[in-house]
């Protein structure tokens, strides 16, 4: 960010502080215990309106449940609330923090502003209703509601700079992500997603000519179908032939499949079918593939594994994925033990190597579906997805091995530990990277080379 813009950035907030510093000072403190009362009284309801209005639209189903509102947002918006009116003078600096920490929330969680400004609006007026029931004379009560509208509105405003701000980047951000190659070489993972293809087509052909029992595997649950519906979602953002190949897997798991399955032996025009649909989408990825022409880049040098800048993107969109089908994902945390005396026993080109040997166990490990990132460091982040807890901890858990099996890194006693954590429904992605990083603690407290599942608690 250049000096013009920071100075034309920090001109805005002190005259964003000082026009509501000056709503504040409008309200004397009679006006203040009386709207501390009421907002004591009836936040709650006022509360109760905002959500039921912010669910009763169909766009918000994705973002938010009634469950996550009950569980961890309902009494959060009830403190912001009171926060607002205290009956003391705010303080205007802890006002503008509190409502810039709210807007980086909501651009984390993907949130629409204009679903916000609709509970927004319902909660103004259902606390004008509850105002009006106060006993007070009519300049009294109009001072009253033009502080009210006052401190809510430049509330939301200065949270809806912060909103713009954090969208924007994450927007920026996931155009950069999505020019970037997410596997190895772009090739690589052409021909890899090929052979997964073949492979699931010959599960298929395999068990209907050997007579096996249904169901018959589903392609959307294959590593191909894991890989398409999380990785090639990235490279292929907005092509059509991605909305065409998943038509197609959909047509094969809810039509054909099911058909095959009826009719043993199956007729070979049934099987034609099957070789046809695969067919059209090898040939759609080849085109997808081709038209992309990915750069290499948006990799950690040292490592190869994805950079940390694009953390925020994929991880809100693996939080999406999640909550719209009520699936779980993991995020496993990995440090190096005792990096720093690796770096000045061996030095630091050793401690690199290992580095670079952490990594590529790692990703031999982890599926081609999920995402490695380079977090800072020794440590590495992990995306695995569509996992729950106690299968990530056995992920982690076979990473922790294969590191103590590897005679490179066994010269210099190399262990790891990690901190695991699966999604709980927290539609802020940075919760999930917490409460790994607070399991990561506990293995390092416990004695290290020790993989630990979080829990709620943490």
């Amino acid at each position: 960010m250049d000096g013009g813009m920071m100075a034309s950035q920090g001109a805005t907030a002190e005259r964003d502080r000082r026009e509501w510093l000056s709503i504040i000072e409008s309200a004397d403190p009679a006006m203040r215990a009386q709207l501390e009362q009421v907002v004591v009284q009836h936040g709650e309801q006022c509360i109760a309106r905002f959500y039921e209005v912010l669910l009763a639209n169909p766009d918000a189903e994705q973002f938010i449940s009634v469950e996550t509102i009950r569980e961890r947002l309902h009494d959060a918006l009830t403190n912001w609330l009171v926060f607002l009116f205290p009956r003391t003078l705010p303080d205007v600096d802890r006002l503008i923090a509190l409502q810039q920490r709210i807007g980086m929330v909501h651009a984390r969680m993907r949130i629409p502003m204009r679903l916000i400004l609709q509970g927004v609006r319902a909660l103004k007026d259902e606390l004008r209703v509850h105002l009006f029931k106060v006993a007070m004379s009519r300049d009294e009560l109009l001072a009253v509601m033009n502080y009210v509208m006052g401190m809510i509105d430049f509330a939301i405003e200065v949270m809806g700079q912060e909103f713009e701000q954090d969208y924007t980047r994450e927007i920026e951000s996931d155009e950069a992500c999505r020019l970037v190659t997410l596997g190895q070489d772009i090739a690589v993972e052409k021909e890899t997603q090929r052979a997964a293809l073949l492979d699931w087509g010959h599960k298929v052909l395999l068990a209907i000519c050997c007579a096996i029992p249904p169901p018959l595997p589903l392609l959307e649950r294959s590593g191909f179908g894991l890989w398409l519906n999380h990785k090639a979602s990235l490279l292929f953002s907005g092509m059509p032939g991605l909305t065409a190949v998943r038509r197609i897997i959909r047509r094969i798991d809810d039509e054909i499949l099911p058909s095959l399955e009826e009719q043993m032996p199956v007729p070979p025009a049934k099987i034609q079918e099957l070789q046809q649909a695969l067919e059209e989408i090898r040939f759609l990825m080849d085109d997808m593939f081709t038209e992309n022409a990915l750069i290499e880049g948006g990799r950690d040098p040292l490592t190869s594994t994805l950079s940390r800048r694009f953390l925020p993107t994929i991880l809100a969109r693996e939080v999406t994925h999640a909550l719209r089908r009520h699936m779980s994902f993991c995020v496993l945390l990995l440090d190096v033990d005792h990096f720093k005396l690796v770096n000045d026993k061996y030095g630091h080109s050793h401690g690199d190597t290992v580095l670079r040997n952490v990594s590529e166990i790692m990703s031999g490990v982890c599926r081609p579906s999920d995402f490695v990132f380079r977090y800072g460091g020794e440590e590495f982040l992990v995306a695995l997805v569509e996992m729950d807890g106690e299968s990530g901890l056995a992920t982690a858990e076979r990473i922790r091995q294969a590191v103590c099996a590897e005679p490179l890194l066994q010269q210099g006693q190399v262990t790891v530990s990690i901190g695991v954590a699966a999604f709980d429904g927290h539609p802020d992605y940075e919760h999930l990277v917490r409460r790994a990083d607070a399991a990561l603690y506990r293995a390092k407290r416990e004695g290290r080379n020790r993989c630990i599942l979080g829990t709620a608690l943490d």
